[in-house]
């Protein structure tokens, strides 16, 4: 990627073009952008591409680090207190219900289908969201761990990739089918494995 501009103007110039793009691909995905359709969003011309990014592919890097930063800000916002089984469910409750009232799949998963064998560096701003993810979830069984609730022998690790991978899969199957049942049931699984180390 490249470096940051040495003027607040413009970083600022920068910031707005990535920001502009970033609402594109929320809206349209990475392949339907197309290069006329990033200036005409960002108000900016291919010189400014040129300078500010180096080329498409770095800002398209830098429009899905800046996407990805959205969706774990929201996500850090839903699990970062969850330190009991009763405010895990009920977190998960929430985030199925506010999947009902927008079902296009999980923004961070549809990335990374779309870009995975295109644009390595946006890639790694992928592999890097899914961390930070996976990484609340670990907080949250750790926390549940302390306070006496999962045995002390439960992965808290091993429990936040169980129950990443089951979200993912309920939504892929759910936007797929365009019916949120499979994310309920995937939920459910997921709760019913992770209560499998419960004391």
């Amino acid at each position: 990627m490249s470096s940051e501009p040495a003027t607040a103007r413009g970083r600022a110039s920068r910031e707005r073009i990535v920001a502009r793009v970033a609402d594109v691909i929320a809206r349209d995905g990475v392949r339907g952008v197309s290069l006329e359709q990033v200036l005409a969003a960002a108000g900016a011309s291919k010189s400014q591409l040129s300078h500010y990014f180096g080329g498409r592919d770095q800002l398209m890097e830098a429009a899905v680090a800046y996407r990805c930063a959205q969706v774990v800000a929201g996500l850090t916002q839903a699990f970062a207190a969850v330190a009991s089984m009763e405010e895990l469910q009920r977190t998960l409750a929430g985030f199925v219900s506010q999947y009902e009232q927008s079902p296009t799949g999980c923004p961070i998963g549809t990335l990374a289908s779309e870009i995975a064998e295109h644009h390595e560096g946006a890639r790694a701003r992928v592999i890097e969201a899914f961390a930070a993810w996976e990484g609340l979830l670990t907080a949250a069984f750790d926390r549940m761990r302390a306070t006496g609730e999962l045995r002390a022998d439960a992965s808290a690790a091993t429990l936040a990739t169980a129950l990443l991978a089951s979200l993912e899969g309920g939504m892929l199957l759910s936007q797929t089918r365009r019916d949120a049942a499979s994310l309920r049931v995937a939920v459910d699984a997921a709760l019913a494995y992770v209560r499998t180390f419960a004391t």
